[in-house]
């Protein structure tokens, strides 16, 4: 056996080292002929590009250039000021040779940079010389003349020389001509500057007038030293041709390039002395197209491609490869392989021989992978295509044992941590068709609706696609009693098996089918048996997600069931618990997506993100306990009512009395008309003082110390009353007027008063949001009022800005409090522990000053960062609140900015919010055409400092 497998493998080698090296040679040798072309292309394509990356630039800014003043400057000492874009230009784009522009009356202004010393001898520069400003004016009398400016690095003017008038037009340049009959950019030819004695070519534009035409001089020379990095193999030659003739680039710039006296000329491709390019011009072929050549009795390979970032036909790449170069790595190679095929053939000598040897040690290790099994090690065995049939035999059913059982314990392992139903049938039915070495499986699920069976999941092996006919998408109830035989047509060697799925009090969930041959593993009851059990466990995973599934949407159903009782239960923030939501999600949603910017690392999982939904959704719901009269109160004097009209009543009596003294002043004889005008001057007062007390009580942004000393004023003053403020009182009246004695009958009362039955205390202990209160488990770090209420007129007549007083406005302010510490008493799972501080950090601020825990911007997330900014941009735009008016776009966003200034929200994500876009598409949705204004997102983002992360931003 040992020489057998010696004999057999090294003849084998051999046949097949012979076949491959004859069969390399030729397809090598074609492929590299077609490879030498396709890398001739893709060089002419890189020269290409270089040449469209240098003009790219070059085009940008010259567009930029026809826009600036100095087109416009027909004064000389105009364009000399603007020198400074010229010399920006030139620095911010090196391989830039010159910036000028030509004017229609003939001046000129050129700045050229003096970039080494050489240049600035030749023009008798100063030896700090940096830029040459060259400027054709004309005089006083109207003479041409040509003035030289030497400027330094830093701009300064060094020197300026007059040179007498050379002639020169710049009307009569291609490049100003060219510019001023086209519309667009033109380019030139490829020439020699006068200046550098370097290749390039020049891009000019006519300003918009057509008074000016502006260019600039593009520096080529560097395509010299590319095209050395470019060539096909070291002998390879390449060159890049004008159609006159001329070589403007060649990797020997000595050769390209010759000296006439003090001047440089372009070589023609025949002074080269290269008689491969020089045959290969001469045999002018056509573009793209291989030819070959025969250069001094050696066979060469040519091809021509023309450059397209030049007009047409002015410059094509040359490029000329001797056949041996291109051969030379074949040959090499076949001397290689068939030294590799010599060695390998005594090398597998040996090894044939001890092949034979180990042959039948392959039946030790399947001993010993037997053995594994017994110590629940369900590994593959090592050995693989044994030449022994039994060998192979037994390690074929080891191997399938072992494939078996380890496909049950990933089914196994799916159905416990897979959490999507889809993805989990999915991959346990791909598993147990491995597993029972079925041709196909399939899950039907019951459908709720309609009571059918609708197909969830399909899977075969993965060495095959699904044989035999299609599935049905839908099948009757009737499919799982198994009645009316194969779902599908299926062929005479194969089989079905239809196994119900049925949760655990036997109603039924699906169909588990499975197709497989009719062979005697799948015909007995063990494989019945063994898909039956594998299906409770399927069924058991179903039912166990349903319930998931059906719990999370009780959830959510119940947080926004809660969201709208919190609406509904204020007519003037009804929707407010659903828009905050709503934008919330908007913006973390697009956060996720960022690839760039401060948040390119913010990323959500699905479960951090139902969190984020929930919270968001229940940030509002601690307002169930706020009360209704404090959430709506409209105006200062508002209670359950508003009690501006008692006010009215009392101003009325007073009117009245007013009339009543006159009539008594008439009866005792006083002079009428003197009355009457007491009369006038008393009802005129109390006209003025209502009007006043009634624009108090409907708020404002501010309320001044003289309209406060005006309220204590109107309220000194009486009326009588005559009957009993003791009757039809609730009994948490009289338990707030206490053990008083009324007073006698009848009894002066104030205009306007705060009684001591006004003050409601708080019920029992206060609430604990102290800071150091004991009972304060939550770390909540509030100031609170003596008082839960305070419901004084004079008291409520002098809030200075708004309509709640320092009282009301903490229990506004509670909602936070009672939010956080509902939720913080619900068992959440692990994945939803961060509801609570979602849902009541939204009036935290980022300088720490916020409620409930003055929380600083460190210590707040960007769900909850985002949760504020929602919060508030939602309040400013909402147009159902009875206290203010919506705001406008702009309005909002600009008060939103100022607030990120004042420390209040966080910039960065305001900065976001902005450049997103979402606030337009959240205005489109929910807000009022009148409130889409115009909005300048540039001047918010600077007023808000929203250019850099600020105290913790990520």
């Amino acid at each position: 056996m040992p020489i057998l497998i010696a004999v057999v493998v090294v003849g084998a080698m051999l046949a097949l080292g012979a076949l491959l090296m004859w069969q390399g040679w030729s397809v090598a040798r074609a492929t590299l002929l077609q490879s030498a072309q396709d890398s001739t292309q893709a060089m002419g394509r890189l020269v290409d590009e270089k040449v469209r990356r240098l003009m790219a630039p070059a085009s940008a800014t010259l567009n930029y250039l026809v826009s600036d003043p100095v087109m416009f400057a027909f004064d000389p000492g105009e364009r000399l000021e603007r020198a400074g874009t010229f010399v920006q230009i030139l620095e911010s784009i090196p391989f830039l040779s010159a910036a000028y522009v030509g004017y229609e009356n003939g001046e000129f202004i050129l700045v050229r940079p003096l970039r080494s010393d050489a240049v600035r001898a030749s023009l008798d520069a100063p030896p700090d010389a940096a830029f040459l400003v060259q400027s054709v004016e004309h005089d006083v009398r109207g003479r041409k003349r040509t003035v030289w400016h030497f400027l330094n690095a830093e701009r300064t003017r060094l020197l300026a020389r007059t040179i007498s008038d050379t002639g020169f037009d710049p009307r009569t340049r291609p490049w100003y001509i060219d510019a001023d009959q086209s519309p667009g950019e033109s380019l030139t030819a490829p020439y020699i500057f006068f200046t550098t004695q370097n290749i390039g070519v020049t891009l000019s534009l006519a300003s918009r007038d057509g008074q000016a035409v502006a260019g600039l001089d593009i520096d080529l020379t560097d395509l010299g030293d590319e095209l050395k990095t470019l060539r096909l193999t070291p002998n390879s030659e390449i060159a890049i041709v004008g159609a006159d003739g001329n070589a403007y680039a060649y990797t020997d710039l000595a050769r390209a390039y010759r000296r006439v006296g003090d001047g440089v000329r372009l070589s023609k491709l025949a002074e080269l002395g290269v008689p491969a390019l020089t045959a290969l011009g001469a045999a002018n072929p056509a573009a793209n197209r291989p030819v070959s050549l025969d250069v001094d009795g050696s066979s060469w390979f040519g091809i021509a491609m023309p450059l397209a970032a030049f007009p047409v036909g002015q410059l094509k790449l040359l490029m000329a490869t001797p056949d041996s170069d291109l051969l030379a790595g074949i040959r090499a190679g076949l001397i290689r392989q068939a030294w590799l095929t010599a060695g390998l053939a005594a090398l597998l000598l040996v090894l044939g021989w001890l092949i034979g040897h180990r042959l039948g040690r392959d039946l030790s290790v399947l001993a010993r992978q037997a053995q594994r099994l017994t110590r629940f090690d369900f590994r593959q065995p090592t050995v693989r295509g044994s030449m022994i049939r039994e060998i192979r035999q037994l390690g074929e059913v080891l191997g399938e044992v072992c494939t078996t059982i380890q496909n049950f314990l990933a089914t196994t392992e799916t159905i416990g941590k897979e959490p999507g139903l889809d993805n989990m049938l999915e991959k346990v039915l791909q598993q147990t068709v491995a597993s029972t070495a079925c041709s196909r499986g399939a899950v039907y699920l019951l459908d709720s609706r309609d009571g059918g069976l609708e197909l969830a999941a399909v899977a075969a092996p993965a060495a095959r696609a699904a044989p035999g006919a299609p599935l049905p998408a839908r099948l009757g109830i009737g499919a799982i009693a198994g009645e009316g035989g194969d779902l599908v047509p299926l062929a005479a060697t194969q089989g079905q098996l239809l196994q119900p799925l049925t949760d655990r009090q036997g109603a039924p969930l699906g169909l588990l089918l499975l197709e497989h041959p009719r062979d005697a593993s799948h015909g007995g009851a063990e494989f019945r048996a063994f898909a039956e059990r594998l299906s409770g466990a399927l069924s058991s995973a179903i039912e166990t997600r349903r319930l998931i599934e059906a719990q999370r949407k009780l959830l959510d159903g119940f947080v926004h069931l809660v969201a709208d009782a919190v609406d509904a239960k204020s007519p003037y923030t009804g929707g407010h618990c659903r828009r905050v939501p709503e934008l919330a999600t908007m913006i973390v949603d697009r956060m996720t997506q960022e690839e760039d910017g401060p948040f390119k690392a913010f990323r959500l999982s699905e479960e951090e993100r139902h969190a984020f939904h929930l919270g968001a959704w229940l940030h509002d719901c601690g307002k169930v306990t706020s009360p209704e009269h404090v959430i709506d109160k409209a105006t200062k004097l508002e209670a359950i009512h508003n009690r501006i009209h008692e006010v009215r009543t009392r101003f009325e009596v007073l009117w009245r009395d007013a009339e009543i003294a006159h009539l008594h002043r008439l009866s005792a004889g006083a002079d009428p008309a003197r009355s009457a005008a007491e009369l006038a001057s008393a009802q005129a007062a109390l006209r003025d003082d209502f009007a006043f007390v009634a624009t108090c009580n409907i708020g404002g942004e501010f309320m001044t110390h003289d309209a406060v000393a005006r309220i204590r004023s109107i309220a000194g003053r009486t009326w009588l009353r005559h009957f009993d403020d003791r009757l039809g009182l609730s009994r948490e009246e009289e338990r707030r007027l206490g053990a008083a004695s009324p007073a006698s009958l009848p009894a002066l009362e104030p205009l306007l008063c705060d009684r001591d039955g006004d003050i409601i205390p708080w019920p029992g202990r206060h609430p604990p949001v102290r800071k150091g209160d004991p009972a304060n488990v939550y770390g909540f770090d509030m100031s609170l009022p003596p008082h839960r209420e305070n419901r004084g007129e004079v008291h409520n007549l002098s809030i200075r800005r708004g309509t709640l007083t320092e009282e009301e406005r903490f229990l506004v302010n509670d909602h936070v409090v009672q939010t956080y510490a509902m939720l913080k008493s619900l068992p959440w799972p692990r994945h939803l522990e961060r509801v609570p501080e979602i849902a009541s950090t939204h009036h935290e601020r980022m300088d720490g000053t916020g409620y409930p825990r003055r929380l600083e911007g460190g210590k707040l997330s960007v769900e909850e960062r985002v949760m504020a900014l929602s919060d508030v941009f939602e309040a400013l735009t909402a147009a159902d609140r009875p206290y203010k008016p919506a705001k406008r776009l702009s309005e909002a966003l600009r008060i939103m900015a100022f607030m990120c200034k004042d420390g209040h929200l966080d910039p960065v994500v305001f900065g976001y919010f902005l450049t997103s876009g979402i606030w337009r598409l959240y205005a489109e949705r929910f807000l009022r055409p009148d409130q889409r204004d115009e909005v300048d997102a540039d001047a918010l983002a600077a007023i808000a400092g929203a250019g850099a992360p600020a105290n913790g931003a990520p």
